[in-house]
């Protein structure tokens, strides 16, 4: 798994997502369905800047984050003081006592490429649930994605924060040598002052998008159980969100 969003490209993550998602809006979403499945302890995978920890803090939630990024992780730390913090990897880890409800939130599931990624994750998250844990993540829809990218191969998104202008120019190439849907993404940030473009970072990352019957297949072959399945838009992506519990 690449090194997703360390150095500047960690602030400059965290300063455009402040426009591009409402986490009050986000974290209520992810709160109803903890409460409908009666979690009282929650993992997210791939929390990032802290943005939702912040409000499982403000609603003295039992709740943990997990990141791969150190410096994602740094962000979240100055962010919440009282929140705990795991640098992992979602293929690979342990938690000291199994919780009730695991989320995979940011469309993270995009960064597991091999079905091995994806397995193994899987696999992780069953170990680390309680009895009738539930496991609750979204993931890009590739079947309205890929027609997406086709026609629209340059994509700018833009954002304000603290009175910056970014913008954020991706293009996706839809290569189809590239195994299981995968695409590579390759994005260019930059900041509008007093007219004038100033280029701050590039990026660039392999992801994969899936199919519902894809994810469907996998979830059973790690014993999961779908209990509903949301179709939601996002700023940027058509997805899925799944909420599946484990089973015996």
């Amino acid at each position: 798994m690449a090194n997703l969003y360390d150095g500047k490209m960690a602030a400059i993550y965290d300063a455009m997502y402040q426009s591009f998602v409402n986490y009050d809006e986000e974290y209520a979403f992810y709160n109803n369905l903890i409460q409908e499945n009666k979690s009282s302890s929650t993992l997210e995978i791939g929390s990032g800047t802290g943005n939702l920890a912040k409000r499982f803090a403000e609603n003295n939630q039992n709740y943990q984050g997990l990141d791969y990024s150190d410096d994602m992780i740094a962000i979240a730390k100055e962010r919440n003081k009282n929140c705990s913090f795991i640098q992992g990897d979602m293929r690979d880890f342990k938690l000291d006592k199994p919780v009730d409800s695991i989320l995979i939130t940011g469309r993270s599931t995009s960064y597991l490429i091999t079905n091995d990624d994806v397995n193994r994750t899987f696999e992780s998250i069953y170990k680390n649930l309680n009895e009738n844990g539930v496991l609750i993540f979204d993931f890009i829809d590739a079947n309205r994605f890929i027609p997406f990218t086709k026609e629209n191969p340059s994509i700018i998104h833009e954002a304000e924060f603290q009175n910056i202008n970014y913008k954020r120019e991706s293009h996706w190439d839809t290569n189809n040598s590239l195994e299981n849907f995968m695409l590579e993404w390759t994005a260019q940030y930059y900041t509008i002052i007093n007219g004038e473009k100033e280029v701050i970072e590039n990026d660039f990352s392999t992801v994969r998008v899936f199919t519902l019957n894809e994810i469907q297949l996998f979830l059973y072959l790690n014993n999961f159980e779908i209990i509903k399945t949301i179709d939601r838009k996002t700023y940027a992506y058509d997805t899925y969100v799944i909420v599946a519990k484990k089973i015996a």
